[in-house]
């Protein structure tokens, strides 16, 4: 790897990059310059696209990959990269409030993630305001990344790639379990009730805690906490101890 880009892409990267061990620190190197030089960067409406953009947002999502060899391709179904200035609008069909009815009113996002190779939308001024306040629990780049992990494999739906039928079950009987439970809650202390949309956000939300706030989602959801730590093959709430 270019030494150059290496030295930004620390520079640009969350603090927990300082908590990485060598290994995954290399890992962490490999993953974003792949994103960097692979994807196809672009700004939506006139939005001019900066190397400390590509930088933020690279260093970001490859934080959440550390754990994950090279040859594995994480973000092999990420082609595009759209940065807005501000909050993306807009005005797919989506499902309403009531089973069966459907709505095309606007959608006020910060990001979106494109159904398999669709592109990755992401709200700057968003993504600025989270990344210098890691406490508050929110990353949209964790989020939307975290999706396309969850697509790898398929459609959006909650459980990314697993090993094998028994990971698949303990997947789904504990952050199914957890859904479920939030959903008829309706809210929770720690996991923001955005969450109990359906399963693929359970997991894009709780991906989000698990990177900025390990060692809360350890305490309150220890066995959620467990699944998302042998699927990103990392323990940040051990690191964050250290």
């Amino acid at each position: 790897m270019d030494a150059d880009l290496r030295s930004d892409l620390e520079r640009a990267a969350p603090t927990e990059f300082n908590r990485l061990s060598a290994a995954e620190r290399e890992r962490f190197f490999v993953h974003g310059e792949r994103l960097i030089r692979r994807a196809h960067w672009e700004g939506a409406r006139d939005v001019e696209v900066t190397d400390q953009m590509v930088l933020t947002v690279s260093s970001h999502a490859a934080l959440l990959t550390a754990g994950f060899e090279p040859q594995t391709q994480p973000f092999l179904n990420v082609k595009s990269i759209v940065l807005h200035a501000r909050t993306i609008v807009t005005r797919q069909v989506q499902p309403g409030p009531v089973r069966g009815v459907y709505t095309s009113g606007p959608q006020y996002l910060a990001g979106q993630s494109g159904h398999g190779r669709g592109p990755v939308l992401l709200d700057w001024q968003t993504v600025q305001r989270q990344v210098a306040a890691p406490g508050i629990g929110a990353n949209v780049v964790y989020h939307e990344f975290a999706h396309k992990l969850d697509q790898l494999d398929g459609p959006a739906d909650g459980m990314p790639p697993l090993p094998n039928r028994d990971a698949q079950r303990e997947w789904a009987q504990t952050l199914g379990t957890n859904y479920r439970r939030l959903r008829r809650r309706g809210s929770d202390a720690l996991v923001r009730g955005y969450a109990a949309t359906n399963p693929a956000e359970y997991f894009a939300v709780t991906s989000e805690l698990f990177f900025t706030r390990p060692v809360d989602l350890r305490q309150r959801l220890p066995r959620v906490y467990e699944r998302l730590a042998d699927f990103y093959r990392q323990n940040p709430a051990a690191r964050a101890g250290t």
